[in-house]
């Protein structure tokens, strides 16, 4: 989703690493920098399953990782503060798109 007048904008790509063998990742623009804020939270898939004596339990299932960026303008450390939120999502392990509920946006 991105469209001009929006609040919310929302884009899909591959992570820019910032060192060819390393595993940081590259949040710097021409304009400035994204810095992470708190902790990665953890994001859950919650399904319900019954057994064979019909009894139903509820189960939690880790798939990814939230990670919340402020935008900064100009340079680290001297970087301006803005109001630009932005939370980054990560899958975790190897995601399979065939095992999407019917009728998800792909």
């Amino acid at each position: 989703k991105a469209t001009m007048g929006e609040k919310e904008w929302y884009f899909f790509c591959l992570r820019d690493r910032k060192y060819p063998t390393g595993s940081r990742t590259n949040r710097a623009t021409e304009a400035g920098y994204w810095k992470a804020t708190g902790k990665d939270k953890e994001v859950y898939k919650y399904m319900e399953l019954t057994n064979k004596e019909k009894e139903t339990m509820k189960v939690a299932e880790l798939v990814g990782m939230k990670k919340t960026l402020v935008f900064y303008k100009g340079r680290a450390p001297k970087g301006e503060k803005t109001n630009w939120v932005m939370h980054e999502y990560r899958f975790e392990g190897n995601p399979s798109f065939c095992n999407l509920p019917v009728g998800a946006p792909k």
